[in-house]
């Protein structure tokens, strides 16, 4: 079962490739930003808008589905996606096998390269970030969390320009770090 786990993380960490794929409207960061709460998802998040939403099945495990919500605005891109598995991993050392599997995969199938990472925690729950650079002059910044039976995503993606203004490299920094930050766990899987 550990092995179909590790597939279907695989495929939940083609991120980046699905959100250089598509061209859904831009929106602007200025603006009120919205807390994300899918029902029974577990999780809250904030996003500058309402992102597209989209459900995909695993091939690997008949009945588990991949939820992805992605949204491009002028100053970045953002993805957030979880899948539940049937199966509680509690153990920390099968869940850091799980993240690393799970982060070479992501960064294999885009094509990208790893840039730093480091381990984190949420509501003692084990998870890691990494920042890579893709193809196309993208940079990612994940941050990847095993909750139980569920495996949540964060993603915050950037267009690598050389010559931008020190407000623009600030304000998406700022973005980043909503974002990122602003994911928390919600209902029976908050601790």
């Amino acid at each position: 079962m550990k092995t179909t786990i590790l597939l279907s993380i695989f495929i939940s960490l083609s991120f980046a490739t699905v959100l250089a794929q598509q061209q859904p409207a831009v929106h602007p960061e200025s603006g009120t930003w919205i807390d994300i709460a899918p029902g029974n998802a577990g999780f809250t998040v904030r996003m500058p808008g309402k992102p597209s939403e989209k459900v995909q099945a695993v091939e690997a495990l008949p009945g588990v589905e991949n939820h992805l919500m992605t949204l491009e605005t002028k100053v970045a891109g953002y993805v957030m996606s979880f899948v539940q598995f049937s199966d509680d991993i509690t153990d920390p050392d099968a869940i850091k096998t799980i993240l690393d599997r799970g982060r070479e995969g992501g960064i294999a199938s885009t094509g990208g390269k790893l840039i730093s990472e480091k381990e984190i925690k949420l509501n003692d729950y084990f998870g890691r970030e990494w920042i890579m650079s893709l193809p196309g002059g993208f940079l990612a910044t994940a941050r990847a969390y095993w909750v139980k039976r569920r495996l949540y995503q964060t993603v915050f993606v950037i267009g690598a320009n050389a010559g931008e203004f020190p407000e623009v490299i600030q304000l998406r920094q700022e973005a980043a770090s909503k974002f990122l930050d602003s994911f928390a766990l919600s209902g029976d899987v908050r601790k």
